[in-house]
């Protein structure tokens, strides 16, 4: 299910009005737990129930091994090992199998070598990489001996299932969700409203900016061989609309749950406004880039007393080539995430060799101190040099053409191309407009006035203002959120 099919609406008051209504039960929060494993369980297995098998599977192997863990910590590595790998398997088989039999195929075919290999008919379950990401946390946890295993197996199951961060994140982690599931929960109008709000605005973001640019991207890139201005425009448009599609569902979610009672982690700090590649993923899906850092890049920078140069560039880069595969079985997305882990060894080693006098440069790119205008420069620069070259590399599936794209004069074009990349870049600057200002209006205005009478007036004219516009763009066949195909 999709969080703005009109389904969805009945879903939710559905699910909102029982859940709240067996909450007074006697041990109301377990039967609260029951329903919204149910709910979450229709939710999920709207469209393909067959999903749920996979779902319940991943969960039970975790369960069972971090309770393992506990029981037997002589061999406490061993069944971390297990568990890990079980769950990679299943991701691999399901996401990378057919992306490793094809490279496999046209290798041999390259050396002349006739091969019987064949791809599978394999449907890739939405939202596979995120919970399989969220029990791998949980395990290692355990491990670690950061969290005790789970006994009850209610509780654990709402962990892994909870429907409104289930299929796109954020990626939670066992401390900071699972105390929540344990704790009764009590209605709140604030919440409710604040839920409704923010929700409203994910909705409005990916209703009304992200799917309206879309089709300007799409016709860019189906293009025999668009012309370089075209190319960058659409690279720009691009940028602008993943991340109203992402944070639009991640305000979707974290407004869903705040009605639930729950608060998700916050996945995103206005990211464009990133100075430097490792400050970027500090803003961009940050649920993802800490449990990278916590999970994978750590182990492999190991020992700060034994980190070198070399290893430290190559674990970065390694880890960032993880994480663009991890969005995709496709060579672009390997690019992406070379491409990133690159910059965030450049602007790494930078901030710690650079030359004191080459920092304080009033100019200076790497000026990130606020002083002058180094900051705002080193903000544009990396938007246009690193963040839309990656928008290029995640959009464009075809590494041949990214190469072409590359390749193309950025300001060498026809007449027409002309007008049809001003085209694309008006309707991003109109999809974009409202996503500044809200930053603005949520960083100087709210705090004003949340604490007066005419809050509450503004909240509900503002769910008006976006209910209309959602009314006035919702189209049928409006794409699925990005995110859902990793």
């Amino acid at each position: 299910m999709n969080f703005v099919q009109v389904e969805f609406l009945w879903f939710m008051a559905i699910t909102f009005t029982a859940y709240w209504a067996v909450g007074r039960l006697p041990r109301g929060r377990v039967w609260q737990n029951v329903l919204l494993i149910f709910a979450s369980s229709v939710f999920y297995g709207w469209v393909h129930p067959w999903f749920l098998i996979l779902l319940f599977i991943s969960a039970h192997v975790d369960f069972f091994a971090a309770k393992a863990i506990e029981r037997y910590p002589g061999s406490k590595q061993y069944i971390l090992l297990a568990s890990v790998s079980t769950q990679l398997a299943i991701l691999g088989y399901f996401k990378y199998f057919n992306f490793f039999v094809e490279n496999v195929i046209e290798i041999a075919h390259a050396l002349g070598v006739h091969t019987e290999l064949r791809t599978l008919a394999i449907i890739l379950p939405v939202g596979i990489s995120f919970y399989t990401f969220q029990t791998i946390g949980y395990t290692v946890d355990v491990y670690r001996g950061d969290i005790r295993a789970q006994r009850n197996y209610i509780n654990y199951l709402l962990f892994v299932t909870f429907f409104p961060q289930l299929v796109a994140g954020p990626i939670e982690r066992a401390t900071h969700l699972l105390p929540q599931v344990e704790t009764p929960r009590s209605f709140s109008w604030g919440r409710t409203l604040s839920g409704i709000s923010l929700a409203a605005w994910g909705a409005f973001k990916k209703v009304c900016l992200a799917d309206t640019i879309a089709p300007y991207i799409d016709k860019v890139f189906i293009v025999e061989d668009p012309s370089g201005p075209l190319v960058w425009s659409a690279a720009i448009a691009f940028s602008v609309q993943i991340y109203a599609d992402f944070s639009g569902y991640t305000d979707l979610a974290r407004g869903v749950a705040r009605m639930l009672g729950f608060d998700l982690l916050e996945n995103f700090k206005s990211p464009y406004l990133a100075a430097t590649t490792p400050e970027f993923w500090q803003r961009w899906h940050i649920s993802l880039s800490f449990w990278i850092r916590d999970y994978l890049m750590v182990p492999l920078l190991g020992a700060a007393s034994r980190l070198t140069l070399f290893r430290f560039v190559w674990a970065t880069i390694l880890t960032f080539v993880i994480i663009g595969f991890w969005h995709g079985a496709s060579w672009n997305f390997i690019l992406f995430g070379f491409w990133h882990g690159m910059w965030m060894s450049i602007y790494t080693l930078a901030g710690r060799f650079w030359p004191e006098r080459l920092r304080r440069a009033p100019l200076g790119i790497f000026r990130l101190d606020g002083g002058g205008l180094g900051r705002p420069i080193a903000i544009v620069f990396h938007f246009f040099a690193v963040s839309v070259v990656g928008s290029l590399l995640f959009r464009e599936r075809h590494v041949d053409r990214i190469f072409q794209h590359l390749g193309k004069p950025p300001f060498l074009a026809s007449e027409e191309d002309w007008i049809a990349a001003a085209v694309v870049i008006g309707m991003t600057i109109f999809c974009a407009t409202p996503m500044v200002i809200s930053h603005f209006v949520e960083r100087y205005f709210l705090p004003r006035v949340r604490e007066s009478v005419w809050f509450f007036p503004i909240q509900t004219a503002t769910w008006a203002v976006l209910g209309m516009c959602m009314f006035i763009f919702f189209r049928v066949s409006a794409s699925d959120f990005i995110y859902f195909q990793f």
